[in-house]
């Protein structure tokens, strides 16, 4: 007959080899599924089915994560447990709930109510809460250090899993913004003019950079009638999709508006800015400057709407291109003002956003307006078009890498 000692050593062996088997085939099941409904799913039941309790929680405070089985809990009652995590002391591996100390009451409280009667600390960091907590087993034993050992080593194993989960989640999402993003680009590229129109007495050079993969700068040249060429540079507060979304709104407003106002420049951004008012609400500006292109005249009537005033740069001096009014966005009822200037041989017209001379080196310094102009009046001698690009490229140059702070966008006017 078998010593008792060896028969309880060979129970204890069973029992070790069925708890590895089972964690085998629990790490097995767990690592085919990035699913986190199947990963938790399958965590539940293992450590449940194995301790032979009906109530469990896992938190994760990394991760921002609370799944809880066999009990309710409202949002306030989760946002109190995780706020009274915080006063547990670190360095802890398993708690008895019934054995915490006075100043945890309300905590000691809580989980009894939950009938939760054992903590496990899964974190290995200070900066990090991950606690298991278990309810009382069917058989109303208390836990042994193999069981308290058991679901630590399972929730290590579910932790890592969760992790990937989250970290291949992310992936995922990122590649569907990405590709959304890619998408809102093309979009963007294909509303801008496909082609700069050729004029008689005026070369015209385009430069349109933005920093993200959309942007809320734009410009526009819209349809020509009795040889005038309107002409739109516009720059959308804020950055992203959401700029880009503005500012492709505006535009299809302004080519709408372009059939019933186009001799009446002041009117027609006027009008554009009550219509670009009515999406906005007032929570957002777009700043515009329209020129109206009279090829054979060589002269260009404008409205500055808030914009970055543009200038006509010559040999002799730089004259900037103010009159207009407010920025469009912001009241609906906004009234607006036109200029007509005639330019001359030599003479060219320089429209940007404030992100052309917004663009910064490693030192902090900007490139600034008057290095715009000064490289213009240098440089007056190439065509439009290679000027334009020179430009940003000297601006570019000049940035020694800095990523630009603003969308890029240069619209050059040359009298042949």
């Amino acid at each position: 007959m078998e010593d008792t000692g060896v028969i309880k050593l060979k129970r204890e062996l069973k029992l070790k080899r069925f708890q590895f088997n089972s964690i085998y085939e629990f790490s097995e099941s767990i690592y085919s599924s990035f699913q986190l409904d199947n990963i938790l799913r399958i965590y539940f039941s293992t450590l449940m089915g194995q301790l032979g309790v009906s109530r469990a929680f896992f938190y994760d405070s990394g991760n921002k994560l609370f799944e809880k089985r066999g009990f309710k809990a409202g949002e306030d009652e989760i946002d109190f447990f995780k706020k009274s995590l915080e006063k547990l002391d670190g360095g802890w591996f398993y708690l008895k709930v019934e054995e915490m100390k006075e100043e945890l009451e309300d905590l000691k409280s809580f989980l009894l109510d939950k009938n939760i009667h054992y903590l496990v600390n899964i974190s290995e960091s200070p900066r990090k809460r991950i606690v298991l907590g278990l309810g009382a087993r069917f058989n109303r034993k208390d836990f042994t250090t193999e069981n308290i050992e058991f679901s630590f080593f399972v929730s290590k194993f579910s932790l890592i899993a969760i992790e990937n989960a989250f970290l291949i989640n992310k992936i995922i999402e990122n590649k569907r913004v990405e590709h959304e993003m890619k998408i809102a680009r093309d979009i963007q590229l294909s509303l801008l003019p496909q082609e700069v129109p050729q004029l008689k007495n005026f070369e015209i050079g385009v430069i349109y950079q933005p920093i993200n993969k959309v942007g809320g700068d734009y410009y526009d040249i819209l349809k020509e009638r009795d040889g005038k060429l309107p002409i739109i540079i516009a720059d959308v507060e804020g950055k992203g999709l959401s700029a880009a979304l503005l500012a492709a709104s505006s535009q299809a407003v302004l080519r709408s508006l372009n059939e019933f106002y186009f001799f009446e420049a002041e009117k027609f951004i006027s009008k554009a800015n009550s219509l670009i008012c009515d999406f906005t609400r007032g929570q957002r500006f777009i700043t515009l400057f329209l020129m109206m292109v009279d090829d054979e005249s060589r002269a260009v009537t404008y409205v500055n709407a808030g914009h970055v005033p543009p200038f006509i740069v010559s040999p002799e001096k730089t004259v900037p291109l103010t009159v207009g009014g407010f920025l469009t966005g912001f009241v609906s009822e906004a009234q607006y003002e036109k200029d007509t200037v005639t330019l001359k041989e030599g003479e060219i017209l320089v429209s940007f956003t404030d992100g052309v001379p917004e663009v910064e080196n490693p030192e902090g310094k900007e490139f600034g307006e008057g290095a715009v102009i000064d490289y213009v009046r240098r440089n007056s001698h190439l065509p439009a078009q290679e000027l334009a690009q020179k430009l940003f490229e000297e601006t570019t140059e000049f940035s020694r890498g800095t990523k630009f702070r603003d969308d890029f966008t240069l619209i050059l006017l040359k009298v042949k």
